[in-house]
């Protein structure tokens, strides 16, 4: 932070508002919104920003801060989102899909109005919805709209100067034939406002205003009218079963937000119910490095949505728990614009249920754009440690054993960010006595290497060692007597910490840092490993192993002695005539059974289960 900037954010208000981050050029970097502007900009030069190398690039470029004050957080919320909108700065988040979804398009501003498909929102003056993610729900919705509302479907330039002959889609009554003069335009706009209504999503008002109306058009007689009215509640009623949701409240109106967290992107989903049914969805996805950045003004992505899209706004905004959006400033803006829209955050009941609905759009959207990519994470790796190469193979060591019976070793190979198992190996430890978890990993890397090097094999880029310093350490003393060393890191298993040389001190990566999920996959997989070779052996040598050394003891016997005592330290304790009650046993072998038994208890015992 140089004394400039330090003088100039010592004398920024404490009041709430909006700061610009500015180059050298004057070209915008940033814009963020704060209730305390001296304290929320000092905080970018206190913090470390770790694990958001974005932030130390943005300021790095930093050159000087521009303020406007405003008289609450909601002004600064709304202007940050205006701000946003017009200058888009490099850091801050672009609301913005990556492709064009089809919209309806209402040509309003014709004397007959027609209803197309179209792929962007131009300032026309016509009316457009959506837009719609399931392209073959909206083409079916255009195909009932069109035979319920009888709208027509050509490019002429009505009204004509003379009557002309009507299209085929009059005869098929599925145009009212402005083109023929067969309707006025009056009523030609009544179907128009149906229309509007219908793709709002008030199904339900336009229903009882169409069952009015063939009530009355039934009282005075004029019952083509009436079955006219009535085939089109019929086909709106069949439409709206396209988009039902399996709502509590069949006229809920309302958009939902939901959120999904990976790796490197966050996706953000958006549903729009109309009328309990489901009209719209948009999905978007961000870089974490953005939305990370952002966590402290998340709400001005919301606003942005709306100002963008410049759409209605629904009854009832509803949006997760724990996802940084404040409800008491989102809805103090709502209030300011005089707009009748509850912002939510459900935490049971039906509303619930379509956050959760929206939040599993939002990870299905995420899986599709952004599928994991190992070897981006292996670079990160790279990246974190300071090595000085890409570490393209990864050999993990991992330590098993029950105090100082049963150690092994596991070892797992993962090439290219993914698991090679069959490099994987595994070691009796053989000249390690006691429980001394280090000297073991010293036996293991070693054994390992030793194989390598005789066989003129390849050695792995990097050694990852599950542990501390300590076992660290030991690794490191094996691979003194090697020339050619791989390079080498350890994770301690409880604090998820990384300790090597490549870097002063350790490494405390964030929970959500593709490096940290990268080496603790690793990590549990040699962990497995290791454990399951150490539980097959410990189970191998309590069973009937231990009994076949025993003179006079075959498969059989041992089975049938293990199948009757349960475990060998019962058979240990056991009476002769006990043993000799055992199918194929006499009081003799018995007795000859129970003396190896006890001979075998002077040297070395059996292992007792």
């Amino acid at each position: 932070m140089t004394q400039s900037l330090t003088d100039q954010v010592s004398r920024f208000p404490e009041k709430p508002g909006i700061y610009l981050m500015k180059d050298a050029t004057g070209n915008l970097l940033y814009i963020g919104k704060a209730v305390n502007l001296k304290s929320r900009v000092r905080s970018y030069f206190s913090d470390t920003h770790d694990g958001r190398a974005q932030i130390r690039g943005m300021m790095r470029l930093l050159d000087h801060i521009d303020l406007i004050v405003t008289n609450n957080e909601a002004e600064a919320l709304i202007l940050e989102a205006n701000l946003i909108r017009k200058h888009k700065p490099k850091y801050n988040i672009e609301l913005r899909d990556d492709k064009h979804y089809p919209y309806l398009k209402v040509t309003v501003q014709e004397p007959f109005p027609r209803l197309l498909v179209v792929r962007r929102v131009e300032k026309d003056g016509a009316r457009y919805f959506g837009p719609y993610t399931d392209v073959t729900v909206m083409r079916r919705m255009a195909d009932y709209a069109k035979r319920i509302f009888r709208l027509r479907d050509c490019a002429k330039n009505l009204p004509l100067s003379k009557a002309s002959r009507p299209c085929i889609n009059h005869s098929m009554k599925r145009c009212c034939g402005p083109c023929a003069g067969s309707v006025c335009a009056g009523d030609y706009r009544s179907h128009v406002d149906d229309l509007i209504m219908f793709l709002k999503g008030r199904r339900n008002d336009l229903v009882k205003e169409l069952e009015e109306r063939m009530s009355v058009a039934s009282a005075e007689l004029r019952f083509e009218d009436a079955a006219m009215y009535r085939d089109r509640i019929g086909l709106i009623k069949n439409a709206s079963r396209l988009q039902r949701v399996d709502l509590t409240v069949a006229d809920t109106d309302c958009d939902v937000f939901g959120i999904a967290v990976g790796v490197r992107e966050t996706s953000l989903a958006i549903l729009h119910f109309r009328g309990g049914l489901l009209m719209a969805a948009r999905n978007f996805l961000f870089t974490r490095d953005n939305w990370d950045f952002a966590e402290k003004s998340r709400d001005h992505i919301l606003l942005q949505f709306y100002i963008e899209e410049n759409r209605e706004i629904p009854r009832e905004i509803v949006v997760p728990d724990n996802a940084g959006f404040s409800q008491s400033v989102l809805q103090g803006w709502f209030d300011g614009q005089k707009l009748c829209a509850k912002v939510t955050i459900p935490q049971k009941g039906t509303m619930r249920q379509l956050i959760l609905m929206a939040e599993k759009n939002a990870l299905s959207y995420l899986e599709q754009k952004a599928p994991p990519n190992a070897l981006r994470d292996i670079e990160d790796l790279q990246i974190a440690l300071s090595l000085p190469i890409l570490p393209r193979v990864i050999e993990a060591f991992d330590i098993s054993n029950l105090g100082e019976s049963f150690a092994v070793a596991g070892m797992v190979q993962f090439t290219d960010g993914k698991p090679n198992k069959s490099a994987y190996r595994r070691y009796k430890i053989k000249s390690v006595d006691g429980q001394n978890d280090f000297a073991m990993m010293m036996e293991a890397v070693s054994r390992r290497l030793r194989r390598l090097e005789d066989e003129g094999g390849q050695f792995p880029d990097l050694l990852l060692i599950d542990g501390g310093k300590g076992q660290l350490s030991a690794a490191m003393e094996a691979l003194k007597n090697f020339e050619n060393q791989p390079l080498i890191a350890s994770i301690a298993e409880k604090e998820n910490i990384l300790f090597s040389p490549c870097i002063n001190g350790s490494l405390t990566l964030p929970q959500t840092h593709p490096a940290r999920k990268l080496v603790e996959r690793i990590r549990d997989e040699a962990h497995r490993y290791a454990l399951s070779y150490h539980t097959k052996i410990r189970g191998r040598q309590f069973t009937r192993s231990s009994l076949e050394e025993l003179p006079g003891i075959g498969k059989v016997r041992a089975r049938l002695l293990l199948k009757h005592f349960g475990s060998i330290k019962r058979l240990t304790e056991a009476p002769v005539s006990e043993i000799a009650s055992v199918r194929g046993f006499s009081e003799e072998s018995a007795a000859k059974l129970k003396d190896a038994i006890i001979g075998r208890a002077a040297s070395p015992p059996l292992p007792l289960s």
